[in-house]
């Protein structure tokens, strides 16, 4: 039987900031650089956040700090729905919006041709 406590549900973050704090009570999970300029992140820390072998991180650095974020396994889950309510909230909002987009293919390509054959200048946007 192994010593390790059991699973905890695993719970989703968006951003998980690593950072040295010297407060002695909140007692941080400490890493040590190798030779080869690698860490190992303490195994209670990645199963908190549903990370294991073979994950992506990206890595930035924000001020003294590096910022790891888990790179999404699925892309099409991670930013599905992100655009919702942006085109309407409604199929009748979103297929007034789209004929409006639509209505003004014709003269922008109209202002194009004149551009292009020298009859007004380009508008200025």
């Amino acid at each position: 039987m192994s010593d390790l406590p059991s699973r905890k549900p695993i719970r989703k973050v968006s951003e998980a900031a690593l950072e040295y704090i010297t407060d002695e009570e909140d007692r941080p999970a400490m890493s040590t650089i190798s030779s080869k300029n690698q860490i190992t992140l303490p195994a209670r820390l990645l199963r908190e956040l549903g990370l294991g072998a073979g994950d992506r991180v990206s890595i930035r650095v924000d001020g003294d700090r590096l910022i790891l974020r888990p790179r999404p396994k699925d892309w099409a889950d991670y930013y599905g729905g992100s655009m919702r309510g942006i085109y309407g909230n409604t199929k009748d909002e979103i297929d007034e919006y789209i004929r409006q987009e639509r209505a003004g293919w014709d003269e922008r390509e109209r202002r194009i041709e004149e551009a292009w054959a020298g009859r007004t200048p380009p508008a200025q946007e």
